[in-house]
């Protein structure tokens, strides 16, 4: 199995986008009902996954995993064209708006049949921890737009598949950044009162504004879905070139 992703904002992040992850991960690590629970992922680690590029090499090409599972289609990825898409064609950059969601504004859009106010900032279960949650959404002229989705759509071109993708009018426009874990067990009770905290706090923040550009992308060949530093390989798309990525699937 090859587990690479496509990423942004691993490594050096813009300074508003880091100090707004140093703020909420600091507020979780001082909430009442953590303590000592909440352990924040390093500043480096901290990113948002444009697409899992995931799959499994064979002699033909590394098979998307995520066509195969969510589809039953095998298609072999065609990183090369990806690659070149990426360095030359992708229209960046695509702009991200973290925070400022008022609870009462219609935005014209909901995530999951959710306000953005709810889901800007989530508690997700994963095995037996907790994931706390940063989201954001692409942004343009006063509105909520879906560049992040049709990137990700867009991206079929080269047999890769979102895995929230799973059927064709499926939408995700997404973009979460996981700022640590949280080891313990809460009730859905103590989850909804931390979550309402730091929905609250990213509220009555001025809403925060990032673009992602071509120096912001990367592949991240990973060992554990945390990407750890020491573990994790990072090629800057800007930088790599098809003949040196290949060498390392």
């Amino acid at each position: 199995m090859q587990n690479i992703s496509l990423v942004a904002f691993y490594g050096d992040k813009p300074v508003p986008l880091a100090s707004l992850i140093q703020k909420l991960q600091r507020c979780l690590a001082n909430h009442q009902l953590l303590q000592d629970k909440f352990i924040p992922y390093q500043l480096t680690q901290v990113h948002g996954t444009i697409i899992g590029c995931e799959g499994c090499k064979t002699d033909l090409g590394v098979v998307n995993q995520w066509f195969k599972e969510k589809r039953q289609e095998i298609k072999y990825i065609d990183f090369a064209s990806l690659i070149n898409y990426l360095q030359h064609q992708v229209n960046l950059s695509i702009t991200i708006r973290f925070g400022g969601y008022d609870r009462n504004t219609n935005y014209n859009f909901l995530s999951r049949d959710q306000h953005l106010y709810h889901r800007s900032f989530q508690l997700q279960s994963a095995d037996n921890n907790i994931i706390p949650v940063l989201i954001g959404w692409s942004w343009q002229d006063y509105a909520v737009t879906l560049a992040i989705d049709n990137l990700r759509r867009d991206l079929q071109q080269f047999n890769l598949l979102h895995k929230y993708h799973t059927n064709p009018d499926d939408i995700d426009n997404d973009f979460y950044l996981r700022l640590g874990t949280i080891n313990a067990k809460l009730t859905s009770a103590e989850m909804q009162v931390i979550s309402t905290d730091l929905r609250n706090c990213l509220e009555t923040q001025l809403a925060l504004y990032i673009p992602i550009t071509l120096n912001d992308l990367a592949f991240a060949q990973y060992q554990d879905l945390t990407l750890t530093p020491a573990t994790t390989q990072i090629f800057p798309v800007a930088e790599i070139t098809a003949n040196q990525f290949e060498q390392f699937l």
